[in-house]
């Protein structure tokens, strides 16, 4: 998408956002900014710094893309606003100078009050720019607006600024009055350049703009390079999703996406829980999800052009979806996924295809084959790491791929076909290498969960306690041995065989201890058998547990790990 270069005075921009003809798009988020930004910004144009650029959208009065609304703070009624432009990149910036020179009655960041902001005219001389602009409460200002007090102090609130002519002729007009000396002797000669030299530079002060070409409502294409545009840019520390675009522009439909949203959390515990509360990523896969079960791909470029016919409806169906997919991920019966807390989730931008998959099952007539297929998939995804990197694509293909499979058994899937071939035949696959916490990791994780695991100690279920992924081998026990010149590499001792899911408290009584102490002294001889099957343990792995001896103890405690998730891919 082209855009167009130029300079433009900072404080016309200003301007142009006070009377309406600069608007924000919608979906932008409020104004963020607290005091020491803003103090920088101002510091950083009267040292005539370089400030970044603006991203305009050129827009037409009746024929804008997006929902818009006047900077924050402008005092204009809404039929006024008649927009020739849109800020993309820039509102925070922009807003602060409107702040600045307008003195609205809104609270900043972090605090409870207005502020205003002054330029100490007496640190301009002296050259200490850093100095030279401080704040303070509205309701603590009131000296500062007398003018008398002005003139004395040489204080000046940035309001001034925009009327600088008047006042300093009135100053003037004062000092000569005043002090005549001082007025040839020293205002002329040192105050007046050095003040003219820094009122000038920021009421001139040029800051280079970027303008995109008006964009027709029915440009499905040129909306979705618009699209691209927002979600790579970053401008207050938040990324501009679909779902944000997608609110502004059904806002024009009479589409409130914000109470549709907050009504799905309120009825839906889990996606309230996952999300929480909040749709930066959950509004987006919630997006997903609908384009999927309407037929449409994943990508953003087709998000943004959801048509709004039928959108409300669709909405609610995949809210329960997903909610549906969330609770087979988190259930710990024998055909869930066990993620007991939402940080052992393998990859969340899974759950948009697994709800759209729920919904076909459901709607399709499919058989009881299409719950295994859907199980496969999510396992060969986690141990496979499908998920890890961009993903839109994967969504819509391994969706199709699932309804191709659900009608016809002769059909692999590619994520399946993927983790046959490179885990469960594949001789060479280990998890030794598994000792950072990823998607790999958190399945391991959760098929201890699934297979009913209990704490060493309490021998009691881990869903009724609060666990952690902790040593089985202790840490400080190998490093002993490691320090003592035994062959154990670090990778080893951190590794995904050497860990399952303990209470903080048990992991605590374990301590430096070897494995052999502490079965003796912790852990129920009568059920110890089946304690540690509950993490995977065998009589084999138990054994090698029991002699401390780490190595046959890793070697058995992998088989018994790769022969369930084989059993978990093929079904």
């Amino acid at each position: 998408m082209k855009t167009t270069p130029d300079n433009q005075k900072l404080l016309d921009l200003v301007d142009l956002g006070r009377k309406g003809k600069i608007v924000l798009p919608q979906f932008q988020r409020n104004f963020v900014w607290g005091r020491e930004d803003i103090t920088d910004l101002l510091t950083s144009i009267l040292r005539g710094h370089f400030i970044g650029s603006f991203l305009l959208l050129e827009t037409e009065h009746d024929n804008v893309p997006f929902a818009y609304r006047a900077l924050e703070g402008v005092q204009i009624h809404e039929e006024q606003i008649k927009p020739d432009l849109m800020v993309l990149d820039g509102q925070q910036r922009l807003t602060s100078l409107h702040y600045v020179f307008a003195a609205p009655s809104i609270p900043l960041r972090w605090t409870k009050y207005p502020y205003r902001f002054f330029l100490d005219l007496k640190q301009v001389t002296a050259g200490n720019l850093e100095q030279a602009i401080f704040s303070e409460r509205a309701d603590y200002s009131g000296q500062y607006l007398d003018q008398q007090h002005q003139f004395d102090k040489l204080v000046i609130p940035f309001t001034v600024l925009e009327t600088w002519d008047k006042w300093i002729l009135q100053y003037e007009q004062w000092l000569a009055n005043q002090d005549r000396d001082r007025y040839f002797n020293e205002y002329f000669p040192e105050h007046k350049p050095k003040w003219a030299e820094a009122i000038d530079g920021i009421r001139s002060f040029l800051v280079p703009t970027l303008a995109i070409p008006k964009v027709p409502l029915n440009d499905n294409r040129r909306i979705a390079e618009l699209c691209a545009i927002f979600e790579k840019m970053n401008s207050t520390g938040v990324r501009l999703s679909v779902y944000d675009l997608l609110t502004a522009r059904l806002y024009k439909d009479k589409i409130d996406q914000h109470a549709l949203w907050e009504e799905a959390v309120e009825s839906h515990p889990l996606l309230n829980q996952f999300s929480d509360g909040k749709p930066d990523e959950y509004g987006v896969y919630t997006l997903r999800t609908i384009a999927l079960i309407r037929g449409m791909d994943a990508k953003s470029s087709s998000l943004i052009n959801f048509t709004p016919t039928n959108y409300e409806a669709d909405w609610r169906m995949a809210v329960n979806y997903m909610e549906k997919a969330l609770e087979r991920i988190t259930s710990t019966n024998s055909d869930g996924f066990g993620v007991f807390d939402s940080k052992w989730a393998p990859y969340s931008t899974m759950v948009s295809p697994l709800a759209a998959m729920l919904h076909a099952i459901d709607h399709q007539g499919f058989t009881h084959q299409a719950y295994k297929i859907m199980r496969r998939w999510y396992w060969a995804s986690v141990f496979r790491e499908r998920y890890a990197g961009s993903v839109e694509s994967t969504i819509y293909r391994d969706y199709q791929d699932f309804l191709r499979a659900a009608k016809d058994p002769s059909f692999e899937p590619e994520a399946i076909a993927d983790a046959r071939v490179n885990i469960v035949e594949n001789k060479a696959f280990s998890l030794r290498s598994v000792s950072r916490v990823n998607s790999v990791y958190r399945g391991v994780m959760c098929l201890v969960a699934l297979r009913g695991a209990k704490d060493f100690q309490s021998d009691d279920s881990i869903e009724f306690h609060t666990l952690e992924d902790h040593h089985i081998f202790p840490r400080a026990y190998l490093s002993r041995l490691k320090d003592q010149g035994q062959p154990i590499a670090s990778t080893d001792i951190n590794c995904v065989l050497n860990r399952t899911l303990i209470s903080a408290q048990t992991n605590r009584k374990i301590s430096r201890s070897s494995p052999s102490e502490y079965i003796a002294k912790l852990i129920p001889e009568e059920r110890l058998g089946e304690i540690m099957r509950s993490h995977f343990i065998d009589t084999l792995a138990l054994d090698a547990l029991s002699a401390d001896n780490f190595e046959d103890f890793m070697y058995a405690r992998e088989i018994e790990l790769l022969s369930e998730m084989a059993q978990r891919v093929t079904g």
